[in-house]
C-alpha cells in the first residue's frame, strides 16, 4: 500500500469516527426528547387526577389501589376506550 492510500484510509477512519459521534449525539437527543415528553405527560395526568378526583394528599400506593378498583368496576376499560376514540375523532 502506498503512503497516499494509507493517508486516505486514515482520513476515512477519522470521518467514520466523526459520523459515529454525530449519530450518537442525534440518538441521545432523541432519547432526551422522548423522556421529556413522557415526563410532561405524567405530570399532566397527575395534575388532572388531582383536579378531577381531588387527590391532593394521597400516597402513590393508595392512588394505585384506587385505580385498580376503578378498572375492576364494570365497563371502566370500555369507557376509557370510548374516550380515546372520541378524542381521536375531534
Amino acid at each position: 500500500m502506498t503512503e497516499r492510500e494509507v493517508q486516505r484510509l486514515a482520513k476515512l477512519d477519522e470521518k467514520m469516527e466523526q459520523m459515529k459521534a454525530q449519530k450518537q449525539d442525534i440518538l441521545s437527543k432523541e432519547k432526551k426528547r422522548q423522556r421529556n415528553e413522557r415526563t410532561r405527560r405524567l405530570i399532566e395526568i397527575g395534575a388532572l387526577s388531582e383536579k378531577y378526583f381531588g387527590m391532593k394528599d394521597i400516597e402513590p400506593k393508595d392512588y394505585e389501589n384506587f385505580l385498580k378498583v376503578m378498572l375492576n368496576t364494570g365497563g371502566a376499560v370500555e369507557l376509557l376506550d370510548r374516550c380515546k376514540q372520541t378524542a381521536n375523532n375531534m
